[in-house]
């Protein structure tokens, strides 16, 4: 071949590849009803990892010896806030998601975590609710699912 065509080609390749890189969603767009919130795998990926990061962290906090300081109450404050922050952006609104099982408990995780920041902001901290961050992930990484 001679060195044009191979120029050529490779042009042909790079728009080819250029003009496919958006296909799938330009595709989901018009095969998804509009309410219908498509979540990416990396999305979900991404935020997880974020979240099991916060609960290692968070747990590590609740178990320390001794009673819980204010500095390590505002870390716990922090990535409860944090938690809510990643859960929120996988939030769907009520609208019905490509992920049923976040659709179903992302609300009931982010009511837990709202309640164990109010619990913990009081005058006298509960934290029992706190250590059961944890264990509302369940709803959907539990022994059924």
């Amino acid at each position: 071949m001679r060195p044009n065509t191979l120029v050529c080609i490779g042009l042909f390749a790079a728009v080819a590849a250029s003009s496919c890189a958006g296909l799938p969603a330009r595709l989901r767009g018009h095969t998804y009803p509009p309410d219908f919130r498509y979540i990416e795998r990396s999305e979900i990926r991404s935020a997880m990892w974020q979240l099991a990061s916060d609960v290692h962290q968070l747990d590590e906090l609740m178990r320390r010896p001794g009673p819980v300081d204010e500095a390590q109450r505002a870390q716990i404050a922090a990535l409860l806030s944090a938690m809510d922050d990643t859960a929120r952006s996988l939030a769907t609104s009520g609208r019905p998601t490509n992920h049923p099982l976040i659709e179903d408990n992302l609300e009931g995780f982010r009511q837990a975590l709202a309640t164990a920041r109010t619990s913990i902001a009081s005058e006298h901290p509960n934290y029992y609710l706190v250590g059961s961050v944890s264990g509302a992930c369940l709803g959907c990484h539990g022994p059924e699912h």
